[in-house]
């Protein structure tokens, strides 16, 4: 019975140590849109020709794909604990839950869409790859200096090449890619 206990108790401070980063909520006007347009020609009876019914199905279709990536985007969390980043994600039907070990995350990626950049404008790019297999996964964030920092300060990664962002805080004013492996 102890040991149940203090196995409960050295898994709550482990995650009570997690840092969780939310996913940012998009505008789904769009995908709604689509999706109830399309619905509701149907409803209307406005699908009498071949031509209404496949773009009327067209846009259910799509209306559907756009909010289902709006909600994974979302809901996408990571967790940042002592042993691993973990990936959740409620909405994705395979994989939910990823765990990936610090020792094998093997390089993140800042890109820098634009000049004069700001946060929403720029994507982490976190590759992983699982001891023993060819496959390199690969997660894509919305850019978080905090987030940058932790995965590179965990997983052991240093900058490679010449052009190093210093300051992971301020972005620079020209489009690049900055990568830490």
């Amino acid at each position: 019975m102890a040991e149940v206990a203090a196995a409960s108790a050295t898994q709550n401070s482990s995650e009570s140590n997690a840092i969780v980063f939310q996913g940012r909520p998009k505008n789904m006007a769009v995908a709604v849109a689509m999706f109830a347009t399309g619905a509701l020609a149907f409803s209307m009876d406005l699908t009498h020709t071949y031509f209404a019914e496949a773009i009327a199905w067209t846009f259910v279709i799509w209306g559907g794909l756009l909010l289902y990536g709006y909600l994974i985007e979302t809901y996408q969390a990571y967790v940042v604990t002592d042993k691993a980043l973990i990936i959740r994600n409620p909405v994705r039907f395979l994989q939910a839950t990823k765990v990936w070990d610090w020792n094998n995350i093997q390089r993140m990626d800042v890109v820098v869409k634009r000049a004069d950049a700001e946060y929403q404008d720029a994507i982490i790019q976190i590759h992983y790859q699982e001891p023993g297999e060819i496959v390199i996964e690969r997660e894509d964030r919305v850019y978080d200096p905090e987030l940058a920092r932790l995965v590179i300060e965990r997983a052991g990664l240093s900058a490679t090449g010449d052009n190093a962002l210093s300051d992971l805080t301020t972005l620079p004013q020209a489009k690049a890619t900055y990568s830490w492996s």
